[in-house]
């Protein structure tokens, strides 16, 4: 099925892709540790001995700026035995384990042991924490679990030039804040809810008047990767948030639980999900300025957004994942208009698309 022109109706994916632990662990396997996962900005960790930490899944990951000022992204595990070696997030001039004090340098290798001289042939030269795939992406940095992976610019071809082209001063970006919220449904029903805009005119009506021109809205496919392009003109209502010279909106969704997002006027933000559960995920709203700050129009648009989309679409996906869960529900045909627009599930027919061909290949 090819999801810009499908010959006949395209039906929705049964609830047990919602709702099923089963195809929910598949997912963990054949998705998400297969694929690029947004981590953090790296204006985050400016410093050598900067660290962050993340989980996905069941896994622990810390990204640090190693002794020559490098990002290096790890398993976020001691090569003793296996007790976590970093929380949160802050500066070490060494990795100090808390279970028995196995350290490790920033480049992950040991360094010391507590009474491992008494111990016939242990060779510390001989230990060193997995390292984990990193990139460094306009300033945003994103990890893979999978060694063998093509790069983001193979995965998500033409992104980094248009997004250039929107906002050509991106990389000089820092963070300035970010909120977070668990949102009570499966990964998909979020991410699903993020990549339509049929139902923003009834549902967001701020946003609709606000940041975008409900007329010009359209979400398609986007160059040969798993891309989803959101474009839009900037707003014409007397209602719009700030002041929107300069650019018009664009967002760039990136398989399978990453967004970056440019508002018009140059507002940069992203979404990124990290599953919690079958029925449960944890959303990232982040914000970047030129200087790291907040200032006045940032923290009005910061604050419009979580008080009208972002709150908006939580009651949504909830409501949404209950009724997955409905023994009367059975998916229907998706409204995939050809002609595109903000009324069209074309996006929703390519997320399909790309989640069947990951774990059927499994």
């Amino acid at each position: 099925m090819n999801p810009i022109s499908p010959p006949e109706p395209v039906q929705g994916l049964p609830a047990r892709y919602f709702t099923d632990e089963h195809v929910h662990d598949r997912i963990k396997r054949s998705v998400f540790f297969r694929t690029w996962q947004f981590a953090c900005h790296e204006s985050r960790i400016p410093k050598k001995g900067d660290y962050f930490t993340l989980s996905l899944f069941d896994q622990d990951v810390y990204i640090v700026r190693d002794a020559e000022a490098d990002l290096r992204a790890f398993y976020n595990v001691c090569q003793h035995r296996g007790h976590r070696l970093l929380e949160g997030q802050g500066n070490k001039k060494r990795i100090s384990c808390p279970y028995h004090s196995w350290t490790y340098d920033l480049s992950g290798r040991l360094i010391g042991a507590p009474n491992s001289r008494s111990v016939p042939g242990f060779d510390a030269s001989d230990i060193c924490v997995p390292s984990i795939r990193l990139e460094n992406f306009l300033g945003f940095i994103f990890i893979n679990l999978d060694e063998r992976c093509a790069s983001m610019d193979e995965c998500y071809p033409g992104v980094r030039e248009e997004i250039l082209g929107l906002c050509p001063d991106i990389e000089s970006r820092r963070f300035a804040h970010e909120h977070n919220a668990n949102e009570g449904c499966n990964w998909l029903t979020a991410v699903e809810n993020y990549n339509e805009c049929y139902h923003c005119k009834v549902a967001h009506a701020e946003f609709a008047k606000g940041i975008i021109d409900p007329d010009s809205y359209n979400i398609v496919p986007f160059g040969e990767g798993r891309v989803l392009r959101h474009s839009s003109l900037a707003t014409r209502s007397s209602e719009a948030w700030y002041d929107m010279q300069g650019s018009n909106y664009g967002s760039f969704y990136l398989w399978p639980a990453s967004s970056i997002q440019l508002y018009p006027g140059g507002v940069v933000n992203t979404y990124h999900w990290r599953p919690l559960s079958v029925d449960d995920v944890r959303v990232f709203r982040g914000w970047y300025s030129e200087d790291g700050k907040v200032d006045e129009t940032l923290q009005r648009v910061i604050d419009l957004d979580r008080e009208t989309t972002f709150s908006e679409d939580l009651e949504l996906v909830r409501n949404v994942q209950r009724g997955l869960r409905s023994m009367g529900y059975r998916p229907g045909p998706l409204v995939v208009d050809p002609n595109g627009g903000i009324d069209s599930e074309l996006s929703i027919a390519a997320l399909h698309q790309w989640l069947r061909e990951s774990i059927d290949r499994e």
